[in-house]
């Protein structure tokens, strides 16, 4: 790691060590009343999976897809060196996602660096299709080691997040899960009805990846600081069904025999054209939706992630063919929303 990486998780540490003790007696009331160890209630919470879902068929700012150059390089670089992102285009001095870095690190990070820091979250819950189903179709989740080198925050860091913490500082990030148990009757997106439930819903999870999670919005983002090498650093691959039909699936195969990576599917996600309507995201989205099946989808009627990862290929590589959806802005725009609407419906 870098001296500045470092440096970075030490300030996290740092300030999180500050409120530590007032959340720390928090939790133990929490977990008293049930015999529940508070330490051993954190140790289960981070055996939980990290997972960064992206995007493997979109196109980096070399012209290569993701994939393409994961398999060449052996490393998973941040948008600050790819330029893509499934999120904000900010990754640029003075850009939104850099002022939020330079605030949540304490400005650790030089202005200039593209070693910044690489985005997953939490696989709490165990959902196969991710933690933060919004940044992607597919994910690769991390060897439990690396949550050594990593930060946690409640909440993305686009929402401007005030708990921050390391491993040996999570307590900060728990308390603020219980507290949304408490106020709102949630664990991350999913529904509890109290503290007893959400104990035992942490401390029984299952080491299997099982239900789809459908989790757009509520997540422990986790920021990974350091290189991610392939080869040392990736457990699996898990890869959206529609891929199979694909020459991604044959590219998925060998990146993962070439970094011993466990390839897995998840079960495919797809919606009916007919059924997508303007109320989730707007009303360009069945628009594109219909657009997208008659230019690549042969009019089958269903859209899924491979369909909208050819689409997103295709407005780059012939954008007078996307005029009518909008601008290169715009379209990429709608294209996120629309695959928010198949990982969420599909």
């Amino acid at each position: 790691m870098l001296n500045y990486q470092e440096l970075a998780i030490a300030r996290v540490r740092d300030h999180a060590i500050i409120k530590n003790k007032e959340n720390q007696d928090y939790l133990e009331q929490i977990c008293d009343p049930f015999h529940v160890n508070t330490q051993e209630l954190i140790n289960r919470v981070l055996q939980s999976p990290i997972t960064i879902n992206f995007h493997p068929d979109r196109f980096s700012n070399n012209g290569k897809t993701i994939l393409e150059n994961l398999l060449e390089q052996g490393l998973y670089h941040g948008q600050f060196r790819t330029g893509t992102t499934n999120g904000g285009r900010t990754a640029f001095i003075g850009g939104d996602r850099f002022c939020w870095e330079q605030r949540l690190f304490y400005h650790s990070y030089p202005d200039d660096s593209i070693d910044r820091p690489k985005y997953g979250a939490l696989n709490v819950l165990r959902y196969i299709d991710g933690a933060s189903v919004r940044f992607g179709s597919c994910y690769f989740t991390l060897k439990q080691e690396i949550v050594k080198r990593c930060t946690f925050s409640y909440g993305d860091s686009s929402t401007n997040p005030t708990t921050l913490c390391t491993a040996d500082t999570f307590s900060g990030v728990l308390a603020d899960l219980f507290r949304d148990v408490q106020k709102n009757g949630r664990l991350l997106n999913r529904v509890v009805l109290s503290e007893q439930e959400t104990l035992a819903i942490l401390l029984n999870q299952s080491d299997k990846i099982k239900d789809k999670g459908k989790n757009l919005d509520q997540c422990i983002e986790t920021h990974v600081h350091g290189d991610i090498v392939l080869g040392d650093d990736i457990d699996s691959f898990y890869m959206d069904e529609s891929f199979q039909k694909t020459p991604f699936a044959k590219q998925a195969e060998d990146l993962c025999h070439k970094y011993n990576i466990a390839l897995q599917w998840i079960p495919e996600r797809q919606v009916d054209i007919e059924a997508i309507g303007d109320l989730f995201r707007g009303p360009m989205i069945p628009k594109l939706a219909q657009k997208i099946d008659r230019l690549l989808g042969h009019n089958q009627g269903i859209i899924d992630a491979s369909l909208i990862g050819a689409a997103s290929r295709d407005s780059a590589l012939n954008p007078k063919s996307w005029q009518d959806i909008g601008n290169e802005a715009e379209i990429f725009q709608y294209l996120k929303q629309l695959w928010h609407t198949v990982g969420y419906f599909g």
